[in-house]
């Protein structure tokens, strides 16, 4: 029990010290500082210490004798509610600063641009959020044409993303070749369950919909993303390799490029439209 209640209190933000010096005084409420190290197994310095920190904060009260120093802790509501109050107090303070300080930040962001050198090749590492934040910066770039192949080994989400229909409405082409496997699932109720084939059949109508050009395979052996025939954006997935382990590769050469695009336009070519896929499920059922 004790142990547990200490690691809360650290939680909190107290000391080690600190949460067994309040432990110790809610069973024992008025001690001398040597009966606190006692109960609380540490120094009389430390404890000390901790006892005139809670008196100048109003944690406890400091009794003063003609022979010793005592300490009371007071009514443990009253230091609950005050302890409530300091962290609204902290958050409230905090967050203004956080928002006066990004207010004068941003304004400011990438306006002093250092030149740097080239680099043909990125490597991203780790599952992070920095791989999808990079994902979008080069696919808002795209100017002409993005070709996307995607396993989609996990959700798929019911909406287009709003980073595709801008592109779309700015003129710029987009090809998709999505993998039907069993692993896709959609969001149900806040739940998300495996998706039959009707199911993706309605999704990738609404991607179609939208302006997005959609081929169906039965395997697609890789995540690429190509951008205008210039950068090639690969996600490795390996399935025994852990997320955690995984690397982004972002190329830039357009010899490179050029030659994905042509193993994209392979495999679209031998891909099925929304139309046949239906008609193929209609021919099995």
């Amino acid at each position: 029990m004790m142990d547990d209640i200490i690691k809360e209190l650290e939680s909190l933000g107290f000391t080690n010290h600190e949460a067994k010096v309040i432990f110790v005084l809610i069973e024992g409420h008025i001690m001398t500082p040597t009966q606190v190290a006692k109960e609380a197994s540490i120094s009389r310095a430390y404890a000390y210490d901790v006892l005139k920190s809670f008196s100048q904060k109003g944690i406890c009260n400091e009794i003063q004798t003609s022979s010793i120093v005592k300490y009371e802790l007071i009514d443990p509501r009253v230091v609950q509610d005050k302890l409530e109050k300091d962290i609204h107090d902290t958050y409230k303070t905090r967050s203004e600063n956080l928002k006066s300080a990004f207010n004068k930040l941003i304004p400011r962001y990438k306006s002093k641009l250092i030149k740097q050198s080239f680099t043909d090749v990125e490597v991203i590492k780790g599952f992070n959020q920095h791989r999808y934040e990079k994902f979008l910066e080069l696919m808002k770039g795209t100017e002409k044409e993005l070709l996307l192949m995607n396993k989609l080994g996990g959700y798929v989400q019911g909406e287009v993303d709003e980073s595709t229909i801008e592109l779309i409405k700015k003129g710029c082409v987009l090809k998709s070749i999505y993998e039907v496997s069993g692993k896709f699932k959609i969001k149900l109720q806040d739940k998300w369950i495996p998706a039959n084939e009707d199911d993706l059949i309605k999704i990738f109508l609404r991607f179609e919909k939208q302006g997005e050009q959609v081929r169906l395979a039965k395997e697609v052996f890789q995540n690429m993303v190509i951008i205008d025939r210039k950068i090639v954006f690969t996600s490795l997935a390996d399935p025994k390799l852990p997320k955690y382990n995984r690397s982004d590769v972002i190329i830039k050469d357009e010899y490179y490029a050029s030659s994905m695009a042509q193993y994209f336009d392979y495999f679209w070519n031998q891909s099925k439209s929304i139309q046949e896929f239906k008609a193929e499920i209609s021919n099995k059922r």
